[in-house]
Parts: structure tokens; C-alpha cells; sequence
């Protein structure tokens, strides 16, 4: 389940935000083992409007949400310093300190994310 909160943006008045205890920020693991996390919140915050927006159209009856379905996404990397330039080419980001943990990692690694599909018709 997505949770908000809202913050104040200048340009779009108060918008939801993930909240950070709800949902979790994309893992990176090594043999199934958590060892860092990536910052996705410049990348979704758009989508997190959208999303609040779509679901207030749920809300008011407009759309009727048929189906739900909440899954992993993996994504595979030979070694940590493939991953380090992968996120360097995206509006997501790495925390600094484990910047140098991954550069330093040889062994294969799998970015996990959590993913929403929703099957909505209009009422």
C-alpha cells in the first residue's frame, strides 16, 4: 500500500510524496542480502502525483480499479561498478558512503524495486 505525505513545492502548490516508512527505496543486494539502498525520490515524485491523482478519480467514482498487482523488479549487474555507472546516468542516486562500498564489489548484483499495475476502466 503507497502512503503520502505532503510537502509544498513552489511551482505545483502541496503534492503527496511517498512516505518513506511505507515504501521502501529500491535495494541493492548481493546473494540475496540487502548491502545499500538508491535514492529514487527525484525520479518518482511526478509519479506519485499522477498516482494521488488517479486515485482520487477512484475515490470519486470516475475510474473503478479492476485489479491490482504488487511485484518485484530485479535488475542485474556483473559487478558493483557497472551499477555505480548505471545510477550515475539517471536522476536517481547513490549514498555517498555506499558509492565507494559498491565500487569496490566484484561479485554480481540485483537492484530490486517494488512495482504497481493497475487495472482501472472507466465508470
Amino acid at each position: 500500500m503507497w502512503g503520502f505525505v505532503l510537502k509544498s513545492s513552489p511551482s505545483f502548490g502541496t503534492i503527496p510524496f511517498r512516505h518513506e516508512l511505507e515504501c521502501r527505496e529500491p535495494a541493492v543486494e548481493l546473494d540475496r542480502r540487502v548491502v545499500g539502498e538508491i535514492e529514487g525520490a527525484q525520479l518518482f515524485w511526478m509519479a506519485d502525483v499522477a498516482t494521488a491523482a488517479i486515485d482520487a478519480r477512484v475515490e470519486a467514482g470516475d475510474l473503478a480499479e479492476e485489479a491490482v498487482d504488487d511485484h518485484d523488479v530485479r535488475k542485474h549487474y556483473p559487478n558493483g561498478p557497472d551499477l555505480v555507472d548505471d545510477v550515475a546516468g539517471s536522476k536517481r542516486c547513490l549514498p555517498e558512503a555506499f558509492v565507494h562500498v559498491a565500487q569496490a564489489i566484484e561479485e554480481a548484483l540485483v537492484l530490486r524495486e517494488r512495482c504497481r499495475l493497475r487495472r482501472l476502466r472507466v465508470s
